[in-house]
């Protein structure tokens, strides 16, 4: 049978997996510190290690830089990309975050003794991405073994689960790292607008194209870029966007040729992109071309075991971004933390913490002043009416009979002034969504003093 060396500090962690390894016929040799490992490697044949990071004399990745060619397990209570990253660089096959289950040492166990596996490498750097749970562990070893290739990649999940981190994260531990990462929301510009920030133009394409301009393919080439959202790209662009990846090639509008590009693309999407595949709204050959790599990001709920971890990392990163006095999590605020649902996700936990760290008044963050800053149900549109209806009567205190006139003229800028918005101010896209004429529209924003802006 295989022989197995544990090194860890830790007698208890070194007793139960020893005990686990033995039981299934393994022969097991033991280190209590790095310098130890060393020693015993220069007499020594062993087939597999299992290594944990913070050791006393020699720290596991110190280790790492001295061994090769032994398949080794990174043990750490400490779940960072960074730890991930450089472990795995530095010739790890695999990363376990303590406390661990027998099931995760079987898998290994038939992973690296029975079936011989490669390994992967990543590249190390500070990336300030916080999880200790499974599946974000799993998350960092993803990133870590695609970093370095061209490979394309499409990151799912929620809204504010942290997907452009993500994307960053691989550039910048890729070869590309000097190089430019261009950051795309799909969502963001009408379908023309976005095609010509794609791909650019020639000098007079169209109208107002007074001069020729890169698009951001090319301005990224080299590089990677990032297409947020892009279950939102209509299928005219879809078509256009898949010719880039096959061909590795780019034409702008009102060019008859096209330019060769070497750029890395990560999208990312809320959206189940299956559905919309059956639904028509988004291309099957595209999809498949994207899904290479799948990077799902849970919410942040179903992996409560983060959120208290990068509470904390955001209060240090903002004392000493905007120089605030560093301040401490009561134990209600902890429990407050772990018992919200974070509609928001970790986007929602930053700002939540930056905000009591402005406005607590003490050095002591309570679940007070979590719960202030914390999502609540937006009030219906008749008890905003009834609020409106009050603040007239209580403060101008009018006779005329034109509160009527007040309410709807009050509710028409509201709502078209925001529609105008979420279209980019496109008139023709917002009266569409508004069910309203051309005509209408542009009679209503003159009437009612929309800024078009």
């Amino acid at each position: 049978m295989a022989r197995i060396l544990i090194a860890d500090d830790e007698k208890s962690i070194r007793l139960v997996l020893k005990k686990f390894l033995t039981s299934r016929g393994y022969e097991v040799l033991e280190a209590e510190n790095g310098r130890e490992v060393l020693e015993i490697l220069k007499k020594e044949s062993v087939d597999l290690i299992f290594l944990d990071l913070k050791m006393p004399k020699l720290s596991g990745l110190k280790v790492l830089e001295k061994i090769k060619g032994i398949p080794t397990v990174v043990l750490t209570a400490y779940g960072t990309m960074d730890y991930t990253v450089k472990a795995i660089e530095l010739g790890a096959v695999d990363y376990i975050t303590k406390p661990f289950s027998f099931e995760e040492i079987r898998e290994i166990l038939k992973k690296l003794l029975i079936k011989k596996e490669d390994k992967e490498i990543g590249k190390d750097t500070t990336s300030g991405i916080v999880g200790s749970s499974k599946v974000m562990q799993e998350v960092f070893k993803t990133v870590a073994k695609v970093a370095r290739s061209s490979i394309t990649v499409l990151i799912t999940g929620e809204s504010g689960t942290g997907k452009e981190i993500i994307a960053r994260a691989i550039h910048r531990y890729s070869d590309r790292k000097n190089k430019p990462f261009v950051a795309v929301n799909c969502a963001a510009l009408p379908a023309n607008l976005l095609e010509a920030e794609l791909f650019g133009y020639e000098k007079g394409a169209f109208t107002g194209a007074v001069s020729s301009k890169k698009g951001l393919f090319e301005q990224a080439n080299g590089g990677t870029i990032f297409l947020d959202e892009i279950g939102e790209l209509p299928l005219s662009l879809q078509a256009k966007l898949l010719r880039i990846l096959q061909e590795k090639e780019v034409r702008p509008i009102g060019s008859e040729r096209s330019k060769k590009i070497d750029v890395r693309v990560i999208a990312a999407t809320n959206r189940n992109l299956e559905e919309e595949v059956k639904k028509g709204t988004f291309r099957e050959d595209l999809y498949f071309r994207l899904n290479i790599v799948k990077i799902k990001l849970p919410p942040l709920r179903e992996r409560k075991e983060d959120i208290v971890p990068l509470a904390h990392h955001f209060i240090k990163r903002f004392s000493k971004e905007f120089k605030l006095s560093p301040k401490e999590l009561s134990a209600d605020a902890v429990e407050f933390l772990l018992s919200y649902h974070f509609p928001g996700n970790v986007r929602e936990l930053e700002n939540m913490i930056l905000r009591a760290m402005i406005l607590s008044p003490s050095n002591l963050i309570t679940a007070e002043d979590l719960k202030r800053q914390a999502y609540q149900e937006p009030p219906s549109l008749e008890s905003l009416i009834r609020e409106f209806v009050f603040r007239v009567f209580s403060v101008e205190q009018k006779e005329e009979n034109n509160l009527y006139e007040i309410v709807v003229k009050a509710a028409e800028k509201a709502v078209i002034s925001e529609v105008l918005k979420r279209c980019n101010f496109n008139q023709v896209k917002a009266a569409k969504l508004l069910g309203i004429h051309r005509n209408t529209l542009r009679k209503k924003i003159k009437e009612l003093g929309i800024e078009l802006s």
